[in-house]
């Protein structure tokens, strides 16, 4: 079940839509913008977010990048350490 996002041309809004299925939505026409009601709608790019993963990285980069974090990871801001000596 695809979302694509779609502009109107009429009031400029910009909105998703959930559709059935890919053929659904090469087949049918563009949805009406839900703001205005107007017919005159354009599918647009979506921005993409990716999550997860080391993807294009090799095996040593990944290692390499994995044992930055993990001492980023152990490394205490003054304010906390601060905090628990009790300044």
């Amino acid at each position: 079940m695809p979302i694509y996002e779609y502009t109107c041309a009429a009031c400029g809004a910009t909105f998703s839509h959930l559709w059935r299925s890919i053929q659904t939505a090469s087949d049918a026409p563009a949805p009406a913008c839900p703001t205005c009601a107007s017919p005159q709608t354009q599918r647009v790019l979506s921005r993409v977010t990716v999550l997860g993963g080391m993807g294009g990285l090799t095996p040593g980069e990944q290692a390499a990048a994995g044992a930055q974090e993990a001492r980023l990871a152990s490394i205490t801001p003054k304010e906390q350490i601060d905090r628990l000596r009790g300044a």
